[in-house]
Order: structure tokens, then C-alpha cells, then sequence
């Protein structure tokens, strides 16, 4: 049992100064300023206090879209280089996850499946898989394999699910192609997040698939069709209809800066920010493998050799939240939001996961007014800081 104080970054805002209470891997209490000193002096004995003077204290941050880092991705169907990548996702802050396929082969994707199914036997940051394809559309399907590309398969879907024993969580698939809305109400049946992205729908289809359950935009702006005043596409519903979430790479290369405003305008509480990090994130600059396709890492950016097109992020989740802070001056409260709390919600553990309130489990990142990370706890144990 310990008390951890700072800046604590509640749903409901700051408190400078206040501490929690952390013991059998929950948040005991949430103590306001006023009251630690009046605390440590009463229930204090035998604690110990871990002071983060005037650093944040944030929930963990929960990253619903992660392919990889240091030169390994989930793709590798390999249950060390998965926890490889959870331990960078560690350091930076991530406390959960999805771990995010690319569209390939079925054996390739039930390898991958596999492979990170037995990570998640070891590390309890996997909350689940996220599937980005293979039901993608050929004209909008960035830098997925135009080879794999295919309709949505129940019984191919039924397959991935079965070899993930529960963890696939979210599936991303275009809803313009033949038995899609046929798949999205069977996932969406499932209590699997559907996500409608890498696609060339139309307005009425994407209002279609929600009607089926789709109820997110896999990164808004980017692998759609853009906007157009007489043609209504997924993009215009994306931003126009007020029923569905969106999910932003806030980069500020996948989206710059004066369109990001954009989306948090039109979006307001419906927003989550992800990383959509590759496995070129975190290495040197240079040309690396990456879905059967070359990518050249240059200034940062990751882009395909063969086309230009952009091929995910090398950014974390933590830069991209701070970048959110310093260029919007978004407070602190509505940064664990997005970053924290709507991921939670979107996958349904919220009631556990996602803010600092009493009885939650104890996932919490410090960070300094730069938001480099000082200290991360999972469930009530300290993995990184001193």
C-alpha cells in the first residue's frame, strides 16, 4: 500500500497537489490537496509515499492502434518481439493496448494471432487485438498489400476469432465491399468494436454499417476518400454525424495541425487519439521491410518506396498528446479523455480502466511539463522510475 503524489489529472479535473492511495492493485482513494497532510498524519503509518512533486499523474494511457516499433511488428508472429514492443510501449506511457495486424495471408494473420495471444499470457498491457484488414479497399488501401486484399469471409473471421480466444477487440473494414455488412453485424453481435476505414464508401453506405454496429472511423482523413461539397462520402460522415467516434493520428503529419482543428471542432468528446506507430518507429533513418512492401524512413516520416504513400506513424501516443497540449491548449482532463478514458469506453472497461477514480486498477504514467515519462504503474506496480 502507497500513496502517490503530484499533479493528479481526475475526469473531473487537477488536483495539485493530491495524491492517491494505491493497495491490491486499485485505487483506494483519491485524496484532495487539502486533505493528504491531515492523511499521512492519520492513516499514514506504514506507507509509503512516492512524492511526484509538480509532474502529471495520468492514467495510463490505452492505445487502440499499435503495429510496432524498434524494427518488430506484431506481423512477425513472435511472442518475444511482441513483448519487445510492450516494453517500449511501457516506457512511453501505454499502459494497454490492441495489437494491430496489416492485411496479409490467412496463415500469416493466425500466426500473428497466435504469437500474441501467448504474449498476453505474460503481460497483461495486451487488452485485446485489433484486426486492420485484410477487408480493405484496393483504391484507398495506403500501405496494405494490394496481393491480400479480400471480401469480408465469416468463416475466416469466425477462424481469427477462435485462434484469439477472445482477444480480438476491434476490426477496421471498408463497407463498401460485398458481405460487409453481413460481417460488421456478426463482429458487432460479438461485442467486437467495427471500425469503418481504408475504404471508398459513400454517405449511405457508412450510415449502413453503422446501423449494423460500426461505431468508429479508423484514422479519420487519412485512407478515405477526402471531402467533397456535392459528394458525401465517409469522411463528411465521419465529421457530420454525431453518433460515431473518430480516430486521429495527431502527428501532425497524417493530419496537420489547421485540419486537426478541424476534427476537434466537428468531433468535440468524440475524438481518440492513437498512435497507428509502425515498426520504423524508434530506429534510424533508412529503407526497412514492412507488409511484403519497402518503407523509407526520412525526417521522421515513414512512407512507401513504390507509391509515397504513408505508411503509419513513428510517433507515440505520448508526443502526439503533447503536441494536442502545446499547439491547442487542450487541458490536461480532456488529454486522459481521449488518450485514456474514450479508448477504455470504446472497448467496454471503462468501469475498470481508463481514469484515476476510486476502485479502478491502478495504470498510471507521470509525466513532466515536457511529458517525458518519470514513472509507470501497472496495476499498482511500479514497471519504470525510480
Amino acid at each position: 500500500m502507497f500513496l502517490i503524489r503530484g499533479q493528479i489529472v481526475a475526469p473531473y479535473g487537477v488536483l495539485q497537489g493530491g495524491a492517491l492511495l494505491v493497495k491490491d492493485q486499485r485505487i483506494q482513494e483519491v485524496i484532495v490537496p487539502d486533505d493528504v497532510s491531515l492523511f499521512v498524519s492519520t492513516r499514514g503509518q506504514g506507507l509509503s509515499l512516492r512524492d511526484f512533486g509538480n509532474c502529471y499523474v495520468f492514467p495510463g494511457f490505452i492505445d487502440l492502434h499499435v503495429h510496432g516499433a524498434l524494427g518488430f511488428d506484431f506481423m512477425d508472429g513472435d511472442e518475444e518481439k511482441t513483448l519487445k514492443i510492450t516494453d517500449f510501449l511501457l516506457r512511453e506511457g501505454v499502459t494497454r493496448f490492441l495489437a494491430t495486424t496489416l492485411t496479409e495471408s490467412r496463415e500469416k494473420i493466425v500466426a500473428a494471432i497466435e504469437a500474441i495471444a501467448q504474449a498476453a499470457k505474460r503481460s497483461p498491457s495486451i487488452l485485446g487485438i485489433h484486426l486492420e484488414g485484410p477487408y480493405l479497399s484496393y483504391g484507398r488501401r495506403g500501405a496494405h498489400n494490394a496481393r491480400f486484399l479480400r471480401r469480408p469471409d465469416l468463416e475466416e473471421i469466425e477462424e481469427f476469432m477462435k485462434v484469439g480466444n477472445g482477444l480480438v477487440k476491434r476490426v477496421t473494414i471498408a463497407p463498401e465491399l460485398e458481405g460487409s455488412m453481413e460481417a460488421i453485424a456478426y463482429l458487432s453481435s460479438q461485442g467486437i468494436l467495427v471500425s469503418l476505414g481504408h475504404s471508398e464508401a459513400d454517405y449511405a453506405t457508412s450510415f449502413r454499417a453503422f446501423l449494423q454496429g460500426a461505431r468508429l472511423i479508423t484514422h479519420v482523413f487519412n485512407g478515405m476518400d477526402p471531402l467533397h461539397h456535392r459528394v458525401p462520402n465517409l469522411l463528411s460522415f465521419a465529421l457530420g454525424f454525431e453518433g460515431v467516434f473518430v480516430e486521429l493520428i495527431a502527428d501532425g503529419v497524417h493530419v496537420v495541425p489547421e485540419v486537426m482543428r478541424v476534427v476537434l471542432a466537428c468531433k468535440a468528446d468524440r475524438v481518440v487519439v492513437v498512435s497507428d506507430m509502425v515498426r520504423v518507429a524508434g530506429v534510424e533513418e533508412g529503407i526497412y521491410e514492412m507488409g511484403g512492401e519497402a518503407v523509407e524512413v526520412k525526417d521522421g516520416i515513414a512512407r512507401l518506396v513504390s507509391s509515397g504513400n504513408l505508411a503509419g506513424s513513428t510517433t507515440t501516443l505520448r508526443r502526439a498528446m503533447f503536441s494536442l497540449k502545446t499547439i491547442f491548449g487542450l487541458p490536461l482532463p480532456k488529454l486522459a479523455w481521449m488518450g485514456s478514458l474514450l479508448p477504455a469506453k470504446l472497448l467496454g472497461v471503462d468501469r475498470v480502466l481508463g481514469s484515476l477514480e476510486k476502485g479502478k486498477i491502478a495504470d498510471i504514467v507521470v509525466l513532466d511539463e515536457a511529458f517525458n515519462v518519470r514513472a509507470v504503474f501497472i496495476g499498482g506496480e511500479q514497471v519504470l522510475g525510480a
